[in-house]
């Protein structure tokens, strides 16, 4: 198995929000904190990876309202 590591930065208010969602102290180890990253990436992984129920058809783009919007920027400029 190949294990490749990144290195992340994450701000404060994220590791507020971190340590809220694991009931981590603010001042927990950064080996803590980690943990949860991980711990966060590998269930999103998980649900991603889960079946997915059917999602209707995309609708398509109104081309002419589009085609107007240009037009109208194009004269704008």
């Amino acid at each position: 198995m190949n294990y490749e590591s990144r290195r992340i930065t994450i701000s404060y208010l994220a590791v507020i929000e971190l340590c809220k969602i694991f009931d981590l102290p603010q001042d927990a180890p950064t080996q803590a904190l980690s943990a949860g990253v991980e711990k966060l990436i590998f269930q999103h992984a998980f649900v991603q990876a889960s079946p997915k129920p059917e999602t209707p058809q995309s609708t398509q783009p109104n081309k002419s309202a589009l085609s107007a919007m240009v037009t109208n920027f194009k004269g704008a400029a």
